[in-house]
């Protein structure tokens, strides 16, 4: 067996290796790989009948918080990692920005310097009219572009632990420590770490409970006899490297942290606000005690043959330099019964029923793969990364977007991080950005029937929509809304942009930003949840269109003017305002679309009808270029740049539904070339998933699986398996999360009147089953399960209401039976017809075509 010692040095091999370049490089890579290969082959593999039905084991220890396993309530995060004789748990709240000003910043009035601007650009001056309008900014007080408040770890609780195998004071590990292993249990949502030292078992376990809003780690050992050490709140990490910071506005007063016999806590308040946050501990013994260790260090000691944590961090908008809230605090916290197991279940039941109601089972996956560690999964698929997707990495990854978008989505739904971070100043914050990554990540919460997530994501949106008039009224001169694109969640003034940015020129984010919204409208026929959450907004939406477009090109269509396609900039003007951006074009018809759908729930007026109908039909046509691909700007001089990490222009591809193979045609095939036109730009994560969920829309099977393929070949997977915005660097969650929407989105499409069944699926996949897949339409994919050695999809449908619904398959249909053996008559080669009653599921079996 390895011993901890060679695990924790090839761990911190992997730090050392991403500090280094060149041939230091090269000769580093040598000795890691080889030191790799000897931990590979002697690493411990432990009995399957431990490991989680449902879940993720690696083999090796965090050698640095990006490798922290993760689990999480929706509102509180928590992040394992460490070795056995030290542990440091990052604790997370969903709610915890940094305030960088004392009130935000407001958005500048440069309302009349639009006819000017629109003027400039018109003429194809669109640098002159970037800078004529940003002055105007610079002019009204703008003091320049401004980040959102930058999301935050609340502390670090420190576990020094006794494993009678380390110095108590340098924790060096000798060799007699072995069988370490540490794993995430999807179902259940609890983190555990495992090892032995001294012929003792020893096992740490932390869950973050839905139902009690606290986290709860267990320490013991197998033999119920004492372990003793001791714990302490601290700063996340005390390297130099992530220390606290002050520059750039912004900064935390020293935090106070105090301890009891029984408790720890950690109190900070920030320099730039009245808020703050605090955390608190209750530490609860059996068989044993709990003392203070060292009064000055804060710490508690525990000798007991079982120590329970029950954690709570809060976020809080007045801080109290009294401590009330503390005490408060402590008054819940002992009200809640510290039995490990019976708080586990209760989580367990919550949580576990939310992750099983969509299954994924790729028949390839054999029960050796299934025991496989993390590393040893990754590994494998690098080696077949040119062929083909390890079917067992692919399953995996799908249960664990599953687990990690449940776990984050609480009151908000995940940042750019989810809901876990152990960086102070993250890149971009650790926001939620709004041109594509909230939105990806939001993507499988419809079709994963995760109606939880999508409510964290309306209290995000409705949030902001008073800053989003704000936007309007300032920017523009308009009525209605317009989004910005970023935000912290407590504000989303559009203040976003400076001298070679321009990211207010962005019209189309309130519209994406509600169709995840729209799309659960569909999904469950809640007129309620249309009436009172959705139609408000949507109609705001259309007042700022029908304000905004008020320029007309010569042949009468309403120009988008400035416009702005995120984050690109056409190849030849050397600015990235522009004209007619595809998507801003896309979001508009979509948002009047939509309203017209709803004529008779909507309360329209008649004079808001033909309102909405007159601008749809004098939008501005879609433009093709002469290679045949799909234009992203809709303008004759525009020149498209197609080396870049976004996809804006396929929006009525994805997540539009506009252009279809059966309604648009030569659209669809535009679109189809402009998907193979891109490049990956700097290959970012939300660019390649974005990709992905095109080409499943575009039936491109081969197009999806290279992008999957690259997503889990090179370097964009940790060993905890999340996630990486690029490859080897910085942690994100944008294709964590979205992933299960890639997958679904290749095994079914849905949209009113409609399913179509495996669409853009590759067959190397020969066998598969997923359940639980909700469509855009009431209907819920029961069971869909395939066979294509047999030539065979059986599917199990029900609904929600009386209807009548078409099924498609492109592969061909031969033929088709019911659950009686009924046979279903063929509408085309590739359609049947089928009459769903409400709640009565319809099962199908469909002998599909010999492939051509």
């Amino acid at each position: 067996m390895a011993s901890l010692l060679e695990l924790f040095v090839l761990s911190y091999s992997r730090i050392f290796l991403n500090s280094l370049h060149g041939g230091f490089a090269l000769v580093a890579s040598v000795c890691f790989l080889t030191l790799s290969a000897q931990a590979q082959s002697t690493a411990y593999v432990p009995p399957a009948d431990q490991l989680p039905d449902r879940g993720m084991y690696s083999d090796q220890p965090a050698a640095r918080w990006q490798e922290a396993l993760v689990t999480g309530n929706g509102t509180m995060g928590a992040m394992v990692f460490g070795v056995p004789a030290q542990e440091r748990i990052v604790l997370n709240h969903e709610r915890l920005y940094e305030p960088l000003l004392d009130v935000p910043c407001p958005v500048p009035d440069i309302s009349a310097a639009l006819p000017e601007t629109r003027r400039l650009l018109m003429a194809g001056l669109y640098k002159e009219a970037y800078a004529y309008a940003y002055q105007a900014a610079i002019d009204a007080g703008f003091p320049g572009i401004q980040w959102t408040d930058p999301y935050h770890p609340a502390c670090s609780l420190l576990i020094d632990q006794d494993t009678g195998t380390q110095n108590a004071t340098t924790h060096e590990t000798d060799s007699g420590v072995t069988h370490y292993w540490r794993s995430t249990d999807f179902e259940t949502g609890e983190v555990a770490v495992h090892w032995r030292s001294g012929g003792r078992d020893f096992v740490r376990q932390t869950f973050v409970s839905r139902p009690d809003q606290v986290i709860v780690i267990r320490i013991s050992a197998a033999d119920g006899k004492p372990v003793a050490g001791n714990i302490k709140l601290v700063n996340q990490d005390s390297r130099p490297r992530n220390k606290r910071v002050d520059e750039k506005g912004g900064g935390y007063r020293n935090p106070v942290i105090a301890a009891t016999d029984d408790s720890l806590s950690y109190r900070c308040k920030y320099q730039r606000s009245d808020r703050g946050y605090q955390t608190l501990v209750r530490v609860v013994t059996k068989g044993g005690t709990s003392t203070i260790a060292e009064q000055a260090d804060a710490a508690v000691h525990f000798d007991a043959a079982e120590v329970v944590l029950l954690v709570k961090v809060e976020s809080l908008e007045k801080f109290d330099e009294a401590g009330e809230s503390l005490a408060e605090l402590g008054r819940s916290l002992a009200a809640i019964n510290a039995d490990y197991d019976q708080r586990l279940r209760r989580h367990a039941d919550v949580h576990g029923e939310m992750f099983r109601r969509v299954d994924l089972q790729l028949g390839a996956v054999s029960v050796d793969e299934v025991s496989l560690s993390a590393e040893s999964l990754i590994s494998l698929q690098k080696q077949t990364a040119d062929e083909k997707i390890q079917p067992a990495l692919l399953q995996k990854m799908f249960d664990m977007g599953r687990y990690t978008l449940i776990s984050s989505s609480g009151e908000w739904p995940p940042n750019l991080m989810s809901i876990w971070n152990g960086n102070w100043r993250p890149e971009w914050s650790g926001d939620f950005t709004l041109d594509a990554n909230v939105n990806l990540q939001i993507a499988a919460a419809n079709l994963g029937n995760l109606p939880e997530a999508i409510r964290s994501y309306d209290r995000l949106v409705l949030g902001l929509v008073d800053d989003w008039k704000t936007n309007a009224t300032n920017l523009f001169g308009c009525r209605g809304v317009l989004s910005g694109s970023r935000t912290d969640g407590r504000h989303n003034l559009h203040t976003h942009f400076s001298k070679t940015f321009p990211g207010h020129a962005w019209t189309a984010g309130a519209e994406w930003m509600v169709l995840p919204m729209w799309e659960h409208y569909e999904t469950t026929g809640d007129d309620v949840y249309l009436r009172d959450h959705l139609l408000p907004i949507m109609k705001e939406i259309a007042a700022f269109y029908d304000s905004f477009l008020q320029v007309r090109d010569d042949d009468g269509h309403r120009v988008f003017v400035p416009s702005y396609s995120p984050e690109n900039r056409p190849l030849n003007t050397g600015c990235a305002v522009a004209i007619n951006a595809t998507m801003d074009i896309a979001c508009a018809k979509e948002s009047l679309r939509h309203l017209l759908d709803l004529k008779s729930k909507s309360s329209l007026s008649a004079e808001q009808i033909s309102t909405y109908e007159k601008m749809l039909n004098e939008l501005p046509p879609y433009l093709i270029a002469d290679d045949g691909a799909l234009k992203e700007w809709a303008w004759p001089t525009l020149e498209d740049n197609n080396d870049h990490r976004h996809v804006s222009h396929l929006y009525p591809v994805w997540p539009g539904h506009e252009i279809n193979p059966e309604a648009t045609p030569d659209l669809f095939a535009a679109a189809t070339k402009a998907a193979k036109n891109r490049g990956r730009g700097n290959g970012s994560a939300h660019g390649l998933t974005h990709m992905a969920l095109i080409a499943a829309r575009l039936k491109d099977a081969g197009l999806v699986a290279g992008n999957l393929r690259f997503m889990l070949s090179n370097g964009y997977l940790l060993p905890s398996l999340f996630t990486f915005h690029n490859p080897g660097r910085i942690y994100n969650s944008d294709m964590l999360n979205a992933l299960p929407a890639v997958v679904m989105e290749m095994l079914v499409y849905t949209k009113p009147g409609e399913v179509e069944l495996l669409p853009a699926l590759d067959e190397s996949f020969v066998t598969g089953q997923i359940r639980g897949v909700c469509g855009r339409n009431g209907v819920v994919v029961e069971s869909l399960r395939w066979d294509f050695g047999n030539r065979t999809v059986d599917v199990s449908l029900s609904s929600k209401r009386d209807q009548a619904i078409t099924i498609r398959v492109r592969r061909g249909i031969q033929s088709a039976i019911d659950q009686d053996a009924n046979p279903i008559e063929l509408q085309s080669d590739q359609t049947i017809g089928v009459s769903l009653s409400a709640n009565s599921p319809l099962r199908l079996q469909i002998k599909l075509q010999q492939p051509k």
